[in-house]
């Protein structure tokens, strides 16, 4: 098995109890990559290398015997964005640290507010729908749950991994796209940690809370139906490695019906075939979503964003792309709902829009692994 898919368990702790996440996608470290020669440590490993020291280390009095470079990485701050250095899992966690500092959920009474630490504020404004449009949503469970059958293996798998799909659209692996799977695996987590606060601001009851008829096939997670975590981190991943593959941002991508929007949309559709999601669920997600991936790419950038993203599936609220509560969720509702892709500005980043040396790093590595 490739790394990919499979990609170690330093992320882990952020998902215990979390059932029908996408686990091993959004967790950096281990896998196939040794930390050391000979592979990982054991008691057996470090009693043998105990005697081997005591066979050949010969005396020594403590003076210094090799030539080395004792600053990781060299020791000014043009160097402060090299952490190649570093193993596959200690990248993540600086990937991480990059990513989650730069963003703050706030609000309460069913709306939350998703909105950078720094520059211009709000990036979408996400508020719970009233329980009538969930009951009138019941229909699409029902009519949905006939596709179980021939989605259950997808189903299955995306509960825990939803990035090998996206290998399927263009190889991202080990060796051709390290960079890449890197960055995506960073995407997964960095959504992880948004949408949580977004689901408890927003807490929503699941379609099995309605009717015991529903009767899903995977278990249902204990966290809030709205906004869908899985349709969160799947556009997002979309929005990314379509930048990366093609430079074009996500509501360009949409208007297209390029691969990674299209199966954004499948792994998101899928929740609700596996009954676990309404379509509203999966339309705030998929704003979310599109908003975090555009994110990521403004902070390694320093693409500016147009405007802010309302989502208040509200018919009475016209300052907000609106979703019917007869509707079900689909590319072309969310193309009219995103707001003007990103654009790259001609010169770098300001002090005023401040980017991310080390993402502004690792996303040329991964852009550079992309033939245009």
């Amino acid at each position: 098995m490739s790394e990919f898919g499979r990609s170690g368990r330093s992320g882990r702790s952020g998902r215990s109890g979390r059932s029908g996440r996408s686990g091993r996608s959004g967790r950096s470290g281990e896998g196939d990559l040794f930390d050391h020669a000979g592979g990982e440590s054991s008691s057996l490993l470090n009693a043998a290398l105990t005697v081997t020291h005591d066979g050949i280390a010969g005396f020594w009095d403590g003076d210094r015997k090799n030539a080395v470079n004792l600053y990781l990485g060299g020791d000014s701050p043009a160097h402060d964005h090299e952490i190649l250095y570093l193993r596959y899992s200690t990248r993540g966690l600086m990937l991480d640290h990059e990513l989650f500092g730069s963003i703050e959920v706030a609000g309460g009474g069913g709306t939350a507010e998703v909105k950078r630490r720094s520059g211009s504020g709000l990036l979408c404004s996400i508020a719970k729908p009233n329980v009538a449009m969930f009951e009138a949503q019941l229909k699409w469970l029902r009519s949905y749950a006939d596709l179980r059958d021939d989605r259950l293996p997808e189903i299955h798998l995306q509960q825990d991994d939803i990035l090998s799909f996206y290998g399927a659209l263009g190889l991202i692996d080990d060796q051709r796209r390290l960079r890449t799977l890197e960055l995506l695996e960073a995407t997964v987590r960095f959504c992880i940690h948004i949408e949580m606060k977004v689901k408890h601001i927003c807490r929503s009851p699941r379609p099995i809370d309605f009717a015991p008829q529903l009767q899903p096939i995977v278990q249902t997670p204990d966290h809030s139906s709205y906004p869908s975590g899985h349709a969160t981190e799947a556009f997002a991943v979309a929005t990314v490695m379509h930048r990366l593959m093609t430079g074009e941002g996500p509501r360009k991508g949409i208007s297209d019906r390029d691969q990674p929007f299209r199966l954004a949309s499948r792994i998101a559709a899928n929740r609700t075939v596996a009954g676990v999601h309404f379509p509203v669920d999966s339309a705030a997600g998929a704003v979310l979503g599109c908003c975090l991936g555009e994110h990521l790419f403004g902070l390694a950038t320093g693409a500016r964003k147009r405007r802010a993203v309302l989502v208040v599936p509200n018919l009475n609220n016209h300052a907000a792309p609106q979703f019917n509560c007869a509707e079900d969720f689909d590319l072309d509702w969310l193309g009219d709902g995103l707001p003007p892709d990103r654009r790259v500005p001609a010169s770098p980043a300001s002090p005023k829009d401040p980017t991310s040396a080390i993402l502004a790093e690792f996303w040329r590595m991964a852009d550079g692994e992309w033939p245009k």
